[in-house]
């Protein structure tokens, strides 16, 4: 089996080549047999580039590999022109190469490289490219692109610990809609065969479970394409950044998930924040930048507000008490910082107390989901066999049955 390899060279050059092997460690003793230490091996056979393949969309880990190797390439001294040439006959994902070879292009071209990497990696979160355009514009790219992997790691864990948290209770949901379905389209509707041409002298709970479980068996079909419809217009409006941004701010209005979706936001800020105030970028561009990373227009807003107040001459706690954006606490934190010089520290500190602050209401909100959701689908059972008993118990009350 042939296998393609990169090696990076002690003069910090990048070596790449195929080998043939039985499998990926043999692949790898035979070069080291050779004095190549290779740091990426890969069957050649996958590496496709072009045709349909090409659609199939990165998904986060692969990002995540991503980041992590253009760093180690970077980190390494090797030019980034070099890095992503590498990268490009390295990567097995069809996307990701052609993405690549679109990033090497315009490097060639002369284009920046947080412009380039931008346009050719536009699924990345904002706040993903902000890290890297700060550390471009400072010099430290090879610190960036590890603080880019670090934060995208972050979210990533805590969306694959949210889904794990949700799998139990949207189990509990799908069954009890399944079975309310059920009873809908299956059990009702045979007991309307008895009262046919009598519903009006039914009692009202009984009259209104009848005609609604026939109303839903005759328009079943287009239920579930408007459900399908509705679901699919959703998926779509939260991957598009416009659509999604507003529907961000129109939900940010509701009382509890407003607050969650506002502490989501400031705990990004705050990491941001953080992270560029530790690669020497200025405060100002700091503060943009990190704005830039927001999602939300009304917390872009008031962060505008704050640069305005710190380009006037205030304080960066001050000005953020004065936007009631964060609690006492975590300002006293920001005043600490910026009195001992130690404001990277001190906001990498409110990150993660707005990340806990986060975890504990998915925790809170998670716990009351779990028991409303069984008292609200045993309570629509409960009522439909009240329905249903009524019914029966009134046949005698029905003339001509």
């Amino acid at each position: 089996m042939r296998f393609h390899y990169q090696a990076l060279q002690a003069d910090g050059r990048v070596l790449t080549g195929q080998v043939e092997a039985g499998s990926p460690r043999d692949a790898y003793r035979d070069l080291a047999r050779r004095g190549i230490r290779p740091t990426a091996i890969t069957p050649a056979a996958t590496r496709v580039r072009a045709g349909f393949a090409t659609r199939k969309k990165a998904g986060r880990r692969d990002e995540l590999y991503l980041l992590k190797e253009l760093h180690a390439l970077v980190a390494g001294g090797v030019p980034i022109a070099e890095a992503v040439g590498a990268l490009e006959e390295a990567t097995t994902h069809p996307a990701l190469a052609a993405a690549f070879t679109r990033l090497h292009t315009g490097l060639h071209r002369g284009e920046p490289f947080a412009v380039a990497f931008a346009r050719c990696f536009p699924a990345f979160p904002v706040y993903i490219h902000r890290l890297i355009e700060a550390g471009d514009m400072s010099g430290r790219l090879g610190e960036a692109l590890a603080d880019a992997a670090a934060e995208l790691e972050r979210e990533a864990r805590f969306r694959t610990e949210l889904r794990n948290a949700l799998v139990y209770p949207l189990f509990l949901i799908a069954v009890g809609f399944l079975a309310i379905l059920f009873m809908f389209v299956v059990v009702v509707p045979r007991f309307a065969v008895m009262f046919r041409g009598k519903f009006d002298q039914l009692p009202w709970l009984s009259y209104a479970v009848i005609a609604g479980g026939m109303w839903i068996r005759e328009h079943l079909t287009l239920g579930a394409m408007v459900g399908a419809a509705v679901a699919a217009g959703l998926t779509y409006a939260f991957r598009e950044p416009e659509i999604g941004n507003w529907l961000r701010g129109r939900l940010v209005r509701f009382p509890l998930l407003g607050g969650w979706l506002t502490e989501v936001e400031t705990a990004r800020w705050a990491a941001v924040l953080a992270r560029l105030l530790e690669n020497r970028v200025p405060l100002m561009s700091s503060l943009e930048l990190a704005r830039r990373a927001l999602h939300g227009s009304e917390m872009q807003a008031r962060m505008a507000q704050v640069e305005r107040a710190v380009r006037s001459g205030r304080a960066l706690a001050a000005a953020l008490d004065d936007s009631r954006i964060l609690p006492g606490t975590a300002l006293s934190l920001i005043r600490v910082g910026e009195r001992s010089g130690n404001l990277s520290e001190m906001m990498r500190s409110v990150a993660a107390i707005y990340d806990e602050i986060v975890r504990n209401r998915v925790k809170a909100i998670l716990a009351i989901v779990e028991p409303a959701a069984i008292l609200l689908i045993g309570g629509m059972i409960g009522l439909m066999a009240v329905a249903i008993f009524l019914a029966i118990t009134s046949i005698n009350n029905v003339p001509g049955l």
